[in-house]
C-alpha cells in the first residue's frame, strides 16, 4: 500500500511496486505550496471519476492510474472500499490524487 512521506518543501507519494504497474506511473512527488487542501474520504473509490487514460481497475477491488474528466486531471491508488487522502492540487500535472492509506487521518492532519 502507498505511504506519504512528508517534508516541510514536498509530499511524495510512493507506491508499492505493484501499484506502480497497476496505475502505469512512478512515485508523486508534489511541493506542499500546490497542495490547495487536503481530506479524508471514508471510501476512495468514490472520488475516482471520469475517462481512465492509464491505469487498471477492477470495480470494488482496485482503481489505479489517470483519469481525465469534468475534474481535470486525476491521480487514483484506491483499494477496496478504505478511507483516502484526496489532494486538490494547482499548477500541478495531477488536479487531484486520491490515495488508499493506512493512517488517513494522521496524513491528512500533517497537511492541513
Amino acid at each position: 500500500m502507498a505511504n506519504f512521506l512528508i517534508t516541510d518543501d514536498t509530499v511524495t507519494v510512493e507506491l508499492s511496486g505493484l501499484e506502480k504497474v497497476e496505475a502505469g506511473h512512478g512515485n508523486l512527488t508534489i511541493p506542499r505550496s500546490a497542495i490547495t487542501s487536503a481530506e479524508v474520504v471514508p471510501d476512495g473509490m468514490d472520488q475516482v471519476r471520469g475517462f481512465k487514460v492509464l491505469g487498471t481497475g477492477l470495480p470494488g477491488v482496485i482503481e489505479a492510474g489517470t483519469f481525465r474528466g469534468s475534474q481535470g486531471s486525476l491521480f487514483a491508488v484506491c483499494h477496496g472500499r478504505k478511507p483516502a487522502v484526496v489532494l486538490r492540487l494547482t499548477g500541478q500535472r495531477h488536479d487531484v490524487v486520491v490515495v488508499t492509506v493506512e493512517n488517513a487521518e494522521e496524513v491528512a492532519a500533517a497537511l492541513g
